[in-house]
């Protein structure tokens, strides 16, 4: 059986409010090769770490990120209280150049960087990666960018040497002969074709979400072995992933 590589979604998100700076250190410290990471842009535009369209399940705010300034943002707390309660309570939103900063001191640690649609839809692709692309100056080899929207993708990949990620919840929605290739390719696990030929393509391919050891054995047989979990400690122990 293939030896799994594990994608550590949103951080060690099972443990710790998601996005946020203590989520991605747990989930290195618990053998993540990899983190993934949900990027959106506050009102004057700067990038945060942030996955929902609003507040309220992360930070009991009502809006969405791009309603409020940074300095306003600073004041929230990222608690996820249904699922810790107050264990979080003093836990701040997580700016991309603090998470920039972590991984220049992590150069081990690989990040895939997500591009969400809501920010896209307010701020324009062009606007977007006029931002983002600079903050990441020298890190090509570290960071790759993924999203649902393939057009920004597109974008990057042939203005730029970033590694991208084209993610889909079903595999018909994967264009196997586009005029290019992403270098990754996310699925989420129901998402995937029975048939194993369909795999066959040039992309690395993902898995998300992989809560569970059975589903992780099984896409393992299947020749994927990059698996996007909440459960990094979990997984990394249950396969005794080196630490």
């Amino acid at each position: 059986m293939l030896q799994p590589i594990f994608i550590a979604h949103r951080g060690y998100a099972a443990a710790y409010p998601e996005n946020t700076l203590i989520a991605i250190d747990a989930a290195r410290q618990a053998g993540a090769e990899f983190v993934e990471v949900d990027i959106q842009l506050s009102a004057d535009q700067v990038p945060l770490l942030f996955h929902d369209r609003n507040l309220e399940r992360l930070c009991q705010q009502t809006g969405a990120i791009h309603e409020y300034t940074f300095s306003q943002l600073e004041k929230f707390n990222v608690t996820d209280v249904e699922k810790f309660s107050e264990q979080y309570a003093n836990n701040k939103i997580t700016s991309l150049q603090t998470f920039i900063d972590y991984l220049k001191e992590h150069p081990e640690l690989n990040a895939f960087i997500e591009l969400k649609r809501s920010m896209i839809e307010k701020f324009g692709e062009e606007l977007v990666l006029q931002i983002l692309l600079p903050m990441f100056a020298g890190m090509e080899e570290q960071i790759s960018f993924i999203s649902y929207n393939q057009s920004v993708l597109k974008n990057i990949h042939d203005s730029s040497n970033y590694k991208t990620g084209i993610v889909v919840d079903e595999w018909s929605e994967y264009n196997k002969n586009a005029n290019w290739d992403s270098e990754w390719l996310f699925c989420s696990a129901s998402g995937l074709p029975e048939d194993n030929n369909e795999l066959d393509i040039n992309s690395k391919i993902a898995v998300f979400e992989v809560g569970n050891i059975g589903l992780a054995k099984h896409l393992l047989a299947r020749g994927i072995r990059y698996l996007e979990t909440f459960r990094i400690k979990e997984m990394t122990d249950a396969f005794s992933v080196s630490k």
